[in-house]
């Protein structure tokens, strides 16, 4: 780390994290049309709508015919939003489309976090989009807000009906470079690695390359596949901290 110049030193903490598993696309899906047969109301077919959306960028051509020939429209959420007074609720629980939601799940994924990291407390929603089976950096995005309390944000996250499938820590080494972060991970049971968190893909390979490692020396991977790649299973675990660790 030394040898960049103009590199700067930010903290060391200790992050404690909860992992929630998010409700796959199909159960989502089924529970807003029973909301909207209970409801009648047009405010729980815009959150269909704007759940849809969230599939959208993975829908196939295959995909699209099929959603096509019950609907005559390509997004099921172009048919609910043309048809918005009138929705045709057979329509929306038919089969083909019900299957076309259900294999969704290979391709999307959506899960949430609560780190506490030193002093800070972050809430995250991070999703993966992605048709092919190596996804690439832009296909990860992620919502953040900042919380007061980890066990607090803990307990509003179960009220929404979510339970944490696991607590992990992890000390992170954090510096700044050319308005990116270089973090070097340890986690108990596998070896520390680098993590680089820039603005686009480009400016990550050129950090990369400026710390000596070729672009197929890096890798694109959450934290399971990270445990993976070191022959552990994380979801094996209940509790895997630097003191503790509970298989479930």
């Amino acid at each position: 780390m030394s040898s960049l110049s103009g590199i700067k030193y930010k903290e060391e903490v200790v992050q404690k994290i909860y992992t929630y598993d998010c409700y796959d696309p199909i159960i989502m899906y089924e529970l807003m049309i029973k909301d909207y047969e209970i409801t009648k109301s047009k405010y729980s077919l815009k959150k269909l709508i704007s759940y849809l959306k969230n599939l959208h960028p993975i829908m196939s051509e295959s995909d699209k015919k099929k959603i096509y020939s019950v609907t005559k429209y390509n997004y099921l959420e172009d048919y609910i939003l043309g048809n918005i007074d009138n929705v045709n609720i057979k329509l929306l629980n038919n089969k083909k489309i019900k299957k076309v939601i259900e294999n969704s799940k290979n391709r999307f994924f959506k899960w949430m976090r609560l780190r506490q990291n030193g002093d800070k407390v972050e809430l995250t929603v991070k999703y993966i989009y992605s048709v092919a089976k190596e996804y690439n950096i832009d296909d990860v995005k992620e919502i953040e807000i900042k919380v007061d309390s980890f066990e607090e944000a803990n307990k509003l996250v179960e009220e929404m009906g979510y339970y944490h499938k696991k607590l992990v820590e992890k000390k992170r080494t954090s510096y700044g470079y050319r308005n990116t972060n270089i973090e070097i991970d340890e986690w108990p049971l596998i070896p520390a690695y680098i993590e680089i968190e820039g603005k686009d893909v480009d400016t990550i390979y050129d950090i990369a390359r400026e710390l000596g490692y070729k672009k197929e020396e890096t890798k694109i991977m959450n934290t399971e596949d990270v445990f993976l790649d070191n022959g552990i299973d994380l979801n094996d675990y209940e509790i895997l901290t630097f003191t503790e660790s509970v298989k479930k």
